[in-house]
């Protein structure tokens, strides 16, 4: 493949990751469709034959708080991978961080499916996040002219 259509498909992969992380997780930043989305992710694990403890809606105002923090966290990445499709070249730490960032995050759902008996849909959340975070290191070790730092 050409170095520019590479380029291309790579600024293309990422402004679709950073829409598709504010979609997703934008459902995080209200009570209401926060419970929503739990309760499809328990419908979407019932019906693959998925086990693990179901997603129940927090009771702690704490609880509720940092989730609505962390949904918020993961909204401005995806803004900021926005951002960072747009000049590649200057922003590819970014890519590199946050493609990291998703290999650990499925690690930590990797051992809390095993060991701590969570939703196993989990699982699939997490080899998505494996799956992105691939993709975008595929594209930085094979486009010559992206340095990390």
């Amino acid at each position: 493949m050409e170095s520019h259509a590479k380029i291309k498909n790579f600024r293309q992969w990422v402004f679709w990751t950073g829409i598709s992380n504010i979609i997703a997780y934008g459902a995080l930043l209200c009570p209401i469709t926060f419970k929503e989305f739990l309760n499809t992710s328990n419908r979407l694990g019932h019906s693959l034959g998925l086990g693990g403890t179901v997603f129940a809606m927090p009771e702690n105002v704490n609880h509720v708080i940092m989730i609505n923090i962390l949904g918020l966290l993961v909204v401005f990445a995806g803004i900021c991978l926005i951002v960072a499709s747009f000049d590649i070249y200057k922003r590819t730490w970014f890519i590199f961080l946050e493609g990291l960032l998703r290999m650990i995050v499925f690690l930590f759902f990797f051992y809390y499916v095993l060991f701590s008996n969570a939703a196993q849909i989990l699982l699939l959340f997490g080899i998505i996040d494996l799956t992105i975070g691939i993709i975008y290191m595929y594209y930085i070790f094979t486009i010559k002219d992206l340095k990390i730092i």
